[in-house]
């Protein structure tokens, strides 16, 4: 599986897919900025469709929960 980083800034997801590379004796993340679907249901479609597990990266205003 791969790994999909998504955020939600301004109104908008935006995702990172993350290869990780080799370097000497470790390893380091290289993060590609794509284009991914504008809600939370087509984003999990589109995950499951190019096996990337996700990794959310902040909340949505559904998500918010009102004081």
């Amino acid at each position: 599986m791969k790994q999909l980083i998504v955020y939600f800034i301004d109104g908008k997801w935006y995702g990172e897919d993350v290869a990780w590379k080799r370097s000497g004796s470790g390893t380091y993340r290289e993060i590609s900025r794509i284009e991914i679907p504008q809600t939370k249901d087509e984003i999990i479609k589109f995950a499951a469709e190019n096996s990337y597990v996700i990794e959310w990266r902040g909340v949505d205003a559904a998500d918010r929960q009102s004081a």
